[in-house]
């Protein structure tokens, strides 16, 4: 099923003023639909959010047959603003426009004027004159369903503005099974937290991913703006074309080029560097991407592939290893000199920036901090 035509009914508060002792006040009432289905539908999947700007979000979820459903959504648990989609599909992504930056909006999905989720919360991105923010990176969940959960509570309890996937997924980019699994498994968080993934291996590029997720650009590559960083992902899955004149490394230098931003953060599934071996992939990927990363001013690159976490340092530019999320763990088998630190642990990385600083904190599954480490804006 097609996902492309998303279409937005914006219905608008209707003031009104109530006689009585407070007529001089005006309330504002909020006109919902009556209920109208016969039979009442039911959530399959999420609701999940995608996409978060400082202005709009993509609210995406899935029902168990075809029905119309809306957004009921407002800074309170009243709501108060209905966002609908007309058309009679199970699945649905509604677009939140004209909203606030970094403020928390209350949301529920219904149909039929009926609720199917419970009431959440999200916050809008930061404009770019905001420089206090926070964000969370993990990846590798494709397997182990029970780390994989420990890891995605643990990401809840750091309270993350929003959260980057390094890939890998699931274990069969194809299975229905597996996609549904892991939206099961991190309902709560992507209900919660805008979601930015990318390709990794496992996921083979399969026509599914981009019909689950609701992403910038051609969603394969993408980049998007939070606050005073730029944040670029890349499809780098031993599938994509790497070669220099190639549309995604083309795209890349022209993207990269063009920021106006102080922070330039990308995240991507195959490291350039890594301690665990000269592998192939890893060889293509470094001869692809090291120099442009580094002739562009990267700060810091977070990648999965290798089920552990690493931090090396290289040429300027901080590489992150964060594929523990679920996934088999894989030890050390070699120590490169470029090696900071390494933890064969089921993870997540919260980063948080504070103007020019840039603070990120390894914490296990446990909640044990694993590494900590500081960059800073020249």
């Amino acid at each position: 099923m097609g996902k492309r035509s998303w279409k937005v009914l914006m219905l608008v508060l209707l003031p009104v003023l109530l006689s009585g002792s407070c007529a001089d006040t005006p309330i504002l009432v909020t006109v919902l639909p009556t209920p109208t289905l016969q039979e009442p539908v039911h959530l399959t999947r999420g609701p999940y959010l995608q996409s978060v700007t400082p202005t709009s979000i993509v609210v995406a979820w899935e029902m168990d047959r075809p029905a119309p459903a809306a957004v009921a959504w407002g800074e309170t648990e009243a709501h108060g603003w209905l966002a609908e989609d007309p058309q009679i599909v199970a699945c649905h992504a509604v677009t939140l426009t004209n909203l606030s930056p970094y403020t928390r909006y209350h949301y529920r999905v219904l149909s039929g004027g009926l609720p199917l989720s419970d009431d959440y919360t999200f916050r809008t991105a930061a404009a770019p004159d905001q420089t206090r923010f926070s964000f969370a990176v993990f990846g590798d969940t494709r397997t182990q369903d029970r780390f994989h959960r420990a890891v995605v509570e643990r990401i809840l309890a750091l309270q993350p503005d929003f959260v980057l996937h390094t890939g890998d997924l699931v274990a069969h980019g194809h299975s229905n099974h597996e996609w549904q699994t892991f939206f099961e498994i991190e309902r709560e968080l992507l209900a919660r937290v805008p979601f930015f993934p990318t390709l990794g291996n496992h996921e083979a590029n399969n026509p599914l991913y981009r019909e689950l997720f609701y992403l910038p650009g051609n969603e394969r590559w993408y980049s998007f703006d939070y606050g005073h960083v730029h944040f670029v992902c890349l499809q780098v899955d031993n599938i994509a074309d790497l070669s220099p004149q190639g549309e995604q490394i083309r795209w890349l230098q022209e993207d990269l080029a063009s920021t106006e931003q102080p922070w330039k953060v990308l995240f991507f599934h195959v490291p350039p560097f890594s301690s665990l071996g000269e592998e192939e992939d890893e060889v293509h990927t470094r001869r692809a991407l090291a120099s442009v990363l580094t002739d562009q001013g990267v700060q810091i690159v977070f990648t999965g592939h290798h089920h552990n976490y690493q931090r090396l340092q290289v040429g300027g530019v901080t590489y992150v290893v964060t594929g523990g999320g679920g996934a088999p763990l894989y030890p050390l088998q070699e120590q490169d000199p470029e090696l900071a630190a390494y933890a064969a642990e089921y993870h997540a990385v919260l980063i948080t920036l504070d103007g020019p600083a840039f603070t990120a904190v390894v914490v296990s599954a446990e909640g044990e901090e694993l590494d900590r480490f500081e960059l800073e804006l020249p």
